[in-house]
């Protein structure tokens, strides 16, 4: 076997210097994608011989997704990204029986190349059954998993991954074996490196929510206890993404299973703010404060969604005289 270049080990299974790997840059934690988990990368490839290019998904719009471990990218790959950590970026250098072989991809992969690809993961997510193919208790550890997952998203400031996480969970979690509008969940993605919710309903304060069952699935206490976790966790981080109107719908079925929930009325009362529907951000912050008196800030969110209330009329009345003055 050749001499390994410095910074390079060899990560083959098999131990035969076929599959080597530079880290660039450390990814964050100790978990790697599990094979079968839908992963989201970019990367560039290039001939380890000349140094020329022949892919890149950086030249493509968003990001590079397929199910890794599964065979749908090269060996080296599948095995490769496996050993990636979150926000990783490396060198993954694959000679020829762990990329394209003695037939190469041609035109740009003469046969018998050494293969070597700046990669680096942006996320994974692992492949779950539907929940109807689960059991209760399954339901219940994943969506347990999907909140830690995403409260660790959120503390990183990875808010859409946050709310991807705590959107599953809740899913999960509030899934009705009865009703048939949660008969499937489920992802699939392809590709190889250089292949060349639905009623509107309102609630009965008036205050209009996006797709989902108009009403809370019956649950547990304890089941109720992570549904309210999960969907509260969620408006806040769809709030730092700016999906006000999907935020106000998750504070309301969090207030459809605890009508006194004190943060699903606040953030349901910033997320009327944030849709410019200032009388029901009052009525919200008011609700709020009957609930906790001394929450400073749902004072302070009454008294700017007042202000902002008064400027809106005075701006409308302005443009009513221009008009028929």
């Amino acid at each position: 076997m050749a001499e390994i270049e410095e910074g390079f080990v060899d990560i083959s299974e098999a131990k035969d210097g076929g599959l080597l790997k530079k880290i660039l840059v450390e990814g964050s934690g100790d978990a790697t994608p599990p094979p079968g988990s839908s992963v989201e990368v970019h990367y560039v490839g290039t001939l380890h011989s000349d140094g020329s290019k022949f892919d890149s998904s950086r030249d493509r719009p968003g990001n590079f997704k397929f199910d890794v471990g599964v065979g749908q990218v090269i060996k080296g790959w599948d095995q490769g990204i496996c050993s990636m950590k979150k926000g990783e970026k490396c060198i993954l250098r694959c000679a020829s029986d762990y990329a394209y072989g003695d037939h190469g991809s041609p035109p740009k992969i003469p046969g018998g190349a050494t293969l070597n690809f700046e990669v680096e993961l942006f996320s994974w997510k692992e492949k779950v059954k539907p929940p109807g193919q689960m059991t209760p208790e399954e339901r219940r550890a994943y969506a347990n998993k999907m909140k830690e997952q995403g409260t660790e998203a959120f503390k990183q400031g990875d808010f859409a991954t946050a709310v991807n996480r705590y959107e599953d969970g809740a899913e999960y979690i509030t899934f009705n074996p009865d009703d048939d509008d949660f008969g499937s969940h489920g992802h699939s993605h392809g590709g190889k490196p250089c292949s060349g919710h639905g009623d509107d309903s309102d609630d009965d304060h008036g205050h209009g929510h996006g797709a989902g069952a108009s009403s809370a699935a019956e649950l547990s206490d304890e089941d109720k206890v992570l549904a309210i976790a999960l969907l509260n966790n969620c408006a806040m981080a769809k709030l730092k993404v700016g999906d006000a109107d999907s935020a106000k719908f998750d504070c309301t079925k969090v207030l459809q299973y605890d009508e006194k929930n004190v943060k699903a009325m606040f953030r349901r009362a910033q997320a009327e703010l944030s849709l410019h529907n200032f009388k029901a951000c009052i009525e919200d912050a008011a609700k709020t404060l009957e609930l906790d008196p001394s929450n400073k800030e749902a004072e302070q969110l009454k008294a700017k969604a007042a202000l902002a209330e008064k400027k809106e009329k005075k701006q409308e009345k302005a443009m009513y005289s221009k008009m028929f003055g």
